[in-house]
């Protein structure tokens, strides 16, 4: 009987462990940003708040510039490139991501982010952060935004 269960014990433990696509698989590649909605939370210090919200396909009205393009690589890197409504470049900014259980870590010369990464239908994500979207030194906007991966 012992035998038995000690059997069973390894055998859901081997089925358990069947290699299953894990996050970094499925980040790796391009993602473009498609919605948006940023809460801005007492804007540069101030006393007054803000919501932008970006609705699929209302990039080039709202931002006047193209989704962004995130490229996530094997190696731990990324890059975001933004481009302008002439599909030109205008900034590109990069660093190093990993992940720990759900949260997706961003590391780059202009700061680190943390952000909950939520796998949805049709290779969408989503990703939810607090982060200082009004550079005012204080991670109180709130960002939860929708990408389609490439």
């Amino acid at each position: 009987m012992k035998a038995i269960y000690s059997f069973l014990c390894l055998t859901f433990l081997l089925a358990s462990c069947a290699r299953q696509p894990d996050n970094y698989e499925l980040l790796e590649g391009e993602w473009r940003n498609v919605s948006l909605k940023l809460i801005q939370h007492t804007i540069a210090n101030g006393t007054t708040d803000s919501t932008l919200t970006i609705k699929n396909g209302d990039w080039d009205s709202i931002l006047q510039m193209k989704p962004i393009r995130t490229t996530f690589s094997s190696n731990g890197t990324y890059m975001s490139r933004y481009y302008n409504l002439k599909d030109s470049l205008i900034f590109e900014s990069g660093g190093h991501w990993h992940f720990i259980g759900d949260s997706l870590y961003l590391s780059s010369d202009e700061g680190d982010n943390s952000y909950f990464f939520q796998v949805l239908e049709n290779n969408q994500a989503r990703f939810v952060s607090r982060l200082d979207w009004d550079n005012d030194g204080q991670p109180d906007d709130e960002y939860d935004g929708i990408q389609q991966k490439q």
